[in-house]
């Protein structure tokens, strides 16, 4: 089921299965990727209950083994609708038999989109509603078309604000695992678009407590600033060497397995943790240029 969410200046569709943004139209402009499969079938999932792959594709808790794809199931399931109107829509997943299967945790989680402006606002909630302590990772993955309006991608820069030195962690490309062992402190403030960029994966790095990412060209107005406060990762992407048409802007809570892993889900590298009865919420926004 696909919600609409519209004002004067933004045209915004949600599909319910995944809670997944569909389309961002400002008048003819489309700036959010149309999912052609030739080179990736997705526009902007909902990444829970991890964020990125694990080793082997599994994890152990607890002394068991649960085997689990990347980026979670959450983007891949149909969630339900709690409230709508023209300015906001939130969504719901619930654990379910089949979900506890792969992920041992009672929960409530809450997807809602919220236009204002020129923005829309990205929000998740989730509620542990097991007996134990539930272990997660929750993140986005929007991507946006490039180029929006002219040009072509290489006329598109990523401008990364606060421009100051950050952890960068790159990852092995067969597997998706995070190589922490050779992490590097790098200056980033900007980065010229080039299909070479992203050769080896995703670019991921820490984040600071507020971060404003920006997609912007030389020739035209169009333009995308993605920002957020307290999700500690982010990474940047687009399939090399496809030479896809788009760029994603990821802000995380969580991160992919370490290549040296024990494969442990509760002592994993960028784990999150919830007790009974607590809740946890993050956002970030999209801003359309």
């Amino acid at each position: 089921m696909k919600v609409t969410l519209e004002n004067e200046l933004l045209t915004v569709a949600v599909d319910s299965f995944g809670a997944e943004m569909h389309s961002i139209l400002k008048a003819d402009t489309e700036y959010l990727w149309q999912a052609d499969k030739a080179y990736w079938a997705r526009h902007a999932p909902v990444l829970f209950p991890i964020v990125g792959k694990l080793k082997n594709g599994q994890y152990q808790l607890e002394g068991k083994t649960y085997q689990m794809g990347g980026h979670g199931f959450a983007r891949d399931n149909e969630f339900k609708l709690v409230s709508s109107d023209k300015q906001k829509v939130i969504f719901e997943l619930v654990a379910s038999d089949e979900s506890l299967k792969h992920y041992p945790f009672r929960f409530t989680f809450l997807v809602s989109y919220e236009l204002n402006e020129n923005q829309i606002k990205v929000r998740y909630e989730l509620k542990n509603e097991d007996e134990k302590t539930m272990a997660f990772g929750v993140g986005a993955h929007p991507a946006f078309n490039v180029p929006l309006k002219n040009g072509s991608f290489e006329d598109y820069k990523l401008t990364i604000s606060p421009a100051e030195k950050r952890t960068f962690i790159p990852l092995d490309p067969p597997t998706g695992t995070l190589k922490l062992s050779q992490k590097v402190e790098k200056e980033v403030s900007e980065f010229a678009l080039n299909r070479e960029l992203f050769n080896e994966d995703a670019l991921v790095f820490t984040s600071s407590d507020e971060m404003k990412i920006s997609l912007t060209n030389q020739i035209d107005d169009a333009g995308v600033t993605v920002s957020w406060k307290n999700m500690p990762y982010f990474g940047l992407w687009s399939p090399y060497p496809a030479e896809a048409p788009f760029v994603c802007i990821e802000p995380w809570c969580g991160i992919a397995d370490d290549e040296a892993t024990d494969g442990e889900l509760s002592t994993k590298f960028g784990i999150n943790t919830l007790e009974p009865a607590a809740e946890f919420a993050c956002e970030y926004t999209i801003a359309i240029h």
